[in-house]
């Protein structure tokens, strides 16, 4: 059936080893399976990495051939952004700040001397799908908030210009602009005046992200919903009159983007998370799903 891998950030000889470790095998430069399972890849192949060219090369030639499907990470969403010109208020769709620079400077500097090849993958990445609503999983890359799922499945036609002028205009289109960046990059919620933390890039952050998969039965202390929950109110219990999304439907979700630091597990059957910060020197991790006699069994693989 599918195997579904976790944030490979341009670690293309990491990639390469789960895949062969998967049972998939090279032939004329594609990787594919004798028993013709699918990769899907849950995005976020560019930055951070040291074989952003190879890594895109690969998935993109497996998407091309079948043996694999995807969908966008955030990582790509900014790429196109940070590149395309906004010529409705000047600019770029995204900003190109100190920060934001940094956080893509690998990539630039790898495609220094292959620009038209960069060009061809930021077009390649505008027909990647925002998510997979299969017959029975879904894969997204940060959140699945099912009325988000369903605006996009009525309204969402592509990354056209007019789409990123309203998805990147938080004034304006603020539901678009939710909508969107929820679905690629999480939800998060401010932290108490004078609290923060830094990120994985030193970055200060006042926002945390959501666990959205946490069980709603485990959800007693903030550290339970919260990642990088600041210590001075990690453990200070969860208010009935709080409410903080999570998902419930029967049908189980897979996704990226929180760059876990744990050992893989699966915490909760229905709603898996992939990424397992293998830029930072974590392991890239897959979940092999299969559907056999009306169950569907799943088994983490690094």
């Amino acid at each position: 059936m599918y195997d579904i891998i976790g944030d490979i950030h341009g670690h293309a000889h990491e990639l390469e080893i789960l895949l062969q470790k998967l049972g998939y095998q090279k032939q004329h430069g594609i990787y594919s399976h004798p028993l013709k399972r699918q990769v899907i890849f849950v995005g976020d192949f560019i930055d951070r990495g040291p074989q952003i060219r190879e890594t895109l090369q690969l998935v993109r030639a497996m998407c091309e051939d079948g043996s694999a499907l995807a969908v966008m990470g955030n990582h790509e969403y900014n790429a196109i952004c940070y590149h395309t010109p906004n010529a409705i208020r000047g600019g770029y769709f995204r900003d190109h700040s100190e920060k934001n620079t940094q956080q893509h400077r690998q990539t630039l500097e790898q495609f220094k001397g292959y620009e038209n090849e960069w060009t061809g993958y930021l077009e390649w990445f505008k027909t990647l799908l925002l998510f997979l609503d299969l017959e029975h999983i879904r894969v997204v890359h940060a959140c699945w908030d099912e009325p988000h799922i369903e605006w996009l499945k009525l309204n969402y036609d592509g990354l056209s210009t007019e789409f990123l002028d309203h998805a990147t205009d938080e004034l304006t289109h603020s539901d678009i602009y939710t909508i969107v960046e929820e679905t690629l990059k999480g939800k998060e919620f401010d932290l108490p005046d004078g609290t923060f933390f830094q990120d994985k890039d030193g970055n200060q952050r006042n926002a945390c992200r959501l666990k959205w998969w946490a069980h709603g039965n485990q959800r007693t202390i903030y550290n339970d919903i919260f990642l990088n929950c600041p210590d001075n109110f990690k453990n200070d219990s969860i208010s009935s009159m709080e409410s903080y999304h999570q998902y419930d439907e029967p049908k189980p979700v897979f996704f990226g983007h929180y760059w876990l630091q744990t050992n893989p597990i699966i915490e909760n059957e229905n709603a898996i998370c992939l990424d397992y910060s293998v830029a930072k020197g974590g392991i890239l991790v897959a979940c092999r799903v299969n559907f056999d006699n009306g169950v569907l069994e799943k088994q983490l693989i690094w």
